[in-house]
């Protein structure tokens, strides 16, 4: 039996994972907050308050940087999946 150790850095990958799973952390807070926003932007507004003129304003902002910040979110899994998965035993140049 034959034990192959590769020729890597194992604090920094421990660093990565700690990263993302941190970065998950944060995703799910975030999501949570989104939802919170939209949910009281969404509701009828009590009399005399400005924030009902610029509700649809703040709606499109929210939803937008929802957007960015879950495409952001998959683009950084992604990039993980490919350099400590996919891409490992890759030559460097």
């Amino acid at each position: 039996m034959s034990s192959y150790t590769p020729h890597t850095n194992l604090s920094l990958e421990r660093s990565r994972l700690i990263g993302m799973v941190l970065g998950g952390v944060s995703y799910g807070a975030y999501l949570l907050l989104t939802v919170q926003a939209v949910t009281a932007l969404m509701q009828r507004p009590r009399n005399g308050e400005k924030i009902a003129n610029n509700r649809r304003v703040l709606l499109c902002y929210t939803l937008i940087t929802f957007v960015l910040g879950t495409t952001a979110f998959a683009c950084n899994t992604k990039y993980t999946v490919m350099i400590w998965i996919d891409l490992r035993d890759a030559p460097h140049q």
